[in-house]
């Protein structure tokens, strides 16, 4: 099965993102469950705040740990007995409060103020109230009922002021019971599970002194836990240790930990969606530039170049759109210049066969007759179609890479030199003339002699074939800032601006009519732009102060 690219980025994308979630969500799950016994023991060293304050109480009182039993049984159990001391303290409190709460609630009752205002008893009376009455007292107190105060009777005089309650004397201490039934629920500190085993703080609590040595509690085997200090008038005297429960996985872990899973859960499974969609997101984002660009290379290739994508992204995909548009354009560009060149071809092979086939039919038919002059002709059209198609071969050399060139040190002023007087002439029978004009007779560079020899002819016979009767062409020689700059002018007539951006194009001409008779091929610059360039010497084109062309060559300073 052929898997595409978009599938196999969204693939890829949605693994790599699973994996960092699952790696992530598995290290904080790891981590809570490793760290969440030391929190547990942080949150229940806070639930020590009274046993601390009762241990610095009892070192401010005796000034040292002497305080503490010898025998280490006793050692053991002596941090559980204090908290049970304060454990029955509290429960106590409690119920001592509730009793004081009560005679304030009876106090506030105003029957119970009314009842409570009777006059001050007499030694009689008290001595009445202390000894038990008499069985004929009481006797007559039930054959002899007491008589409802008539209303009519004289009103009492008024009683004389009561002095204030004395206050109540202070309650006994009560000695704490042996097994002090708890009031509400127990206290999970003294909580032991159906294996009688002590799964609660008291067996995992130690007292240790300033310098972390044993002294009471649960003996330390490794010290993984948290400690408190306890101080005295700012003094550190010693700590209180919790260890780390040995089995974290109380109901209150398990709570903990079953929430934080199934929130851990739901996240990845928020993530593994996101994940998803993002993935898709970004992998249809890729594949839709990837397939316009196989469908355009699919139009490339059936010779549709007139094919373009989409350059609006500012990403490499955009970056590779542009590249391949210029591609298409350069191909455009290439599919023009070849047709254009098949057809300029035919053209220029057609015209010098087209003149011989004319001279050997005259002949044949004897309308011309036989002789020098008429050979001639035809020897003229022979060399004319030998130097095409020589140029033709150049040209196709060039371009392919085929073209060899020795590279060596040349004296350029003189090889010029050579060529202008090689070049007079051909100068003379047209009636022109051409200079030479150099500071200095020694000027050398870098290049193929042969090829420099090429390219000064075909230059010299373009000023020559382009420029009135009359007229002259000037060569200058100059050095400038280490290069070595060498100007062809010649005189009118002028080339337009038009036609100069288009010199050095193959079978381009200045003039609008292709008659060979007063131009070449058009192939005589677009050789020596090809020759200059693979030996990186520079040629441009402008208007000459003559009234013609300037063509203006860029040599490198051999030292």
């Amino acid at each position: 099965m052929k898997l595409s690219i978009g599938w196999r980025l969204f693939v890829a994308v949605l693994f790599a993102l699973l994996s960092v979630i699952s790696i992530a969500l598995f290290l904080m799950q790891r981590k809570i469950s490793t760290n969440f016994a030391d929190y547990a023991a942080k949150i229940e060293l806070d639930r020590l705040q009274e046993l601390s304050e009762s241990i610095q109480t009892q070192y401010q009182q005796y000034g040292e740990w002497h305080f503490l039993p010898e025998k280490q049984q006793e050692k053991v159990v002596w941090i559980h007995r204090q908290l049970l001391q304060l454990y029955q303290q509290k429960i106590h409190s409690e119920s001592a409060d509730s009793s004081i709460s009560n005679e304030v609630l009876n106090l506030d009752n105003p029957n119970t103020l009314k009842s409570t205002q009777v006059s001050p008893p007499s030694k009689q009376n008290l001595a009445t109230q202390q000894s038990p009455a008499p069985a004929q007292a009481r006797s007559n107190s039930r054959h002899h009922p007491i008589q409802p105060v008539s209303a009519a009777a004289a009103p009492m005089p008024p009683a004389p002021p009561v002095p204030p309650v004395p206050p109540l004397p202070p309650l006994p201490l009560i000695a704490p019971p042996q097994n002090p039934e708890p009031v509400g629920p127990p206290d999970p500190i003294f909580s032991k599970d159906d294996n009688s085993e002590f799964t609660g703080l008291v067996s995992r609590i130690s007292l240790l002194d300033s310098q972390q040595q044993y002294l009471a509690g649960q003996v330390l085997e490794e010290k993984r836990g948290s400690q408190r200090a306890l101080l005295v008038n700012g003094q550190l005297i010693g700590y209180l240790f919790v260890q780390q429960s040995a089995r974290p996985t109380d109901a209150l872990a398990k709570d903990f930990l079953q929430q934080q899973s199934e929130t851990i859960f739901l996240i990845v499974l928020i993530s593994v969606g996101l994940s998803g969609v993002l993935a898709l997101f970004l992998a249809l984002h890729i594949r839709r530039p990837i397939f316009n660009l196989a469908e355009g290379a699919r139009k490339l290739a059936d010779g549709d170049f007139n094919w373009q994508l989409d350059t609006s992204r500012r990403d490499e995909l955009g970056t590779l759109a542009e590249s391949f548009n210029n591609l298409a354009r350069k191909l455009q560009a290439t599919e023009q210049q070849r047709r254009q060149w098949v057809a300029n071809t035919s053209h220029e092979l057609r015209t010098p066969v087209s003149v011989l086939r004319a001279q050997i039919e005259a002949i044949q038919d004897q309308i011309r007759p036989i002789n020098s002059e008429n050979i001639a002709l035809m020897h003229r059209q022979v060399l004319s179609l030998n130097k095409l198609i020589d140029e033709l071969y150049l040209l196709a050399q060039s371009d392919v890479g085929a073209l060899t060139y020795q590279i060596e040190r040349i004296n350029l002023a003189e090889l010029i030199h050579e060529e202008i007087e090689n070049f007079q002439e051909k100068v003379r029978r047209a009636q022109l003339s051409l200079t030479l004009q150099t500071s200095h007779e020694k000027i050398e560079t870098f290049g193929d002699v042969e090829r420099l020899r090429q390219v000064c002819r075909n230059l010299f016979e373009n000023s020559l074939r382009y420029t009135d009767v009359g007229g002259q062409i000037k060569v200058n020689i100059r050095v400038q800032n280490e290069r070595i700059m060498v100007d062809i002018e010649d005189s009118a007539p002028g080339v337009s601006p038009q036609a100069l951006e288009h010199l050095g194009e193959r079978f381009f001409r200045g003039e609008h009519s292709r008659n060979r008779q007063s131009g070449g091929s058009g192939l005589g610059l677009a050789l020596c732009k090809q020759l200059l360039a693979a030996q990186r010497i520079g040629i441009q084109f402008s208007h000459s102060n003559l009234g013609g062309l300037q063509v203006q060559l860029c040599f490198a300073l051999a030292h």
